[in-house]
């Protein structure tokens, strides 16, 4: 067991996602452990199929507040990873959801992320520009801190120390989005941070469109650029 873990959320695995997750396996191979965090609220799956890889299973439908507030627009996998880390204890998770994709040596990124003696690492790109902007700060209640911050939070890397506190303060207030909790808790609190950008690495988000971006990836992408969402793996170039 390595001191770190490369978390992928996931909740299907089709012929193009099997063949990501084990490109995946080969480039955090000695670096971090990998563990896939599969919902099975829709599709369950038998593990011996796949026995390359190690599992970790939550029902979206079950686990309390993954659908922050009730909002089926707002999943959050901070939460299931949170009842991930209660069974496998690592020093730092780096979580990456299934439709982010670089460009670039995905073996190379993992082994500066892992280098990084920090509690979090963060997406700094912003394409709203500020917290006020992105509409779930409007379930904020009762908030504590002297600044609230937003980062997109499709990757992230955290330390065990800030999940705990962060599991702590979500029992006595459960009204910040993942991707206002995460940043607002580090940069408020005695925490180590850094962000992606700091280690060459750049990002083209959106929610928008999937095609508009896989367009981007396929005809534009640039190296050491991350590009969300690319919903068709099979387009992916290793």
């Amino acid at each position: 067991m390595l001191r770190n873990c490369l978390v992928f959320i996931t909740h299907k695995i089709d012929e193009g996602m099997q063949k990501y997750l084990s490109f995946i396996n080969q480039e955090v191979s000695g670096i971090m452990d990998f563990v896939i965090l599969y919902d099975c609220a829709s599709s369950e799956i038998d593990v011996k199929e796949y026995p390359e890889f190690v599992f970790h299973f939550f029902n979206s439908k079950e686990l309390r507040d993954f659908y922050h507030c009730g909002n089926k627009l707002l999943p959050s996998p901070l939460t299931a990873l949170l009842d991930m880390m209660k069974k496998k204890k690592y020093e730092h998770y780096l979580l990456m959801e299934n439709d982010i994709v670089l460009s670039g040596s995905l073996r190379h990124f993992l082994e500066s992320v892992g280098k990084a003696d920090c509690d979090y690492m963060h997406i700094a790109t912003d394409v709203l520009g500020g917290p006020e902007f992105h509409w779930p700060i409007q379930y904020i209640q009762d908030n504590p801190f002297k600044d609230i911050h937003f980062s997109w939070s499709q990757m992230y890397y955290v330390s065990h120390h800030l999940l705990t506190d962060i599991d702590a303060f979500k029992k006595e207030n459960d009204t910040f989005f993942f991707e206002f909790l995460l940043p607002t808790m580090a940069y408020n609190g005695d925490y180590s941070i850094r962000q992606f950008e700091n280690l060459g690495y750049s990002f083209q988000l959106s929610w928008g469109p999937s095609n508009v971006y896989e367009y981007m990836y396929l005809h534009e992408r640039k190296f050491n650029t991350f590009y969300h969402p690319i919903k068709d793996l099979n387009i992916i170039q290793y």
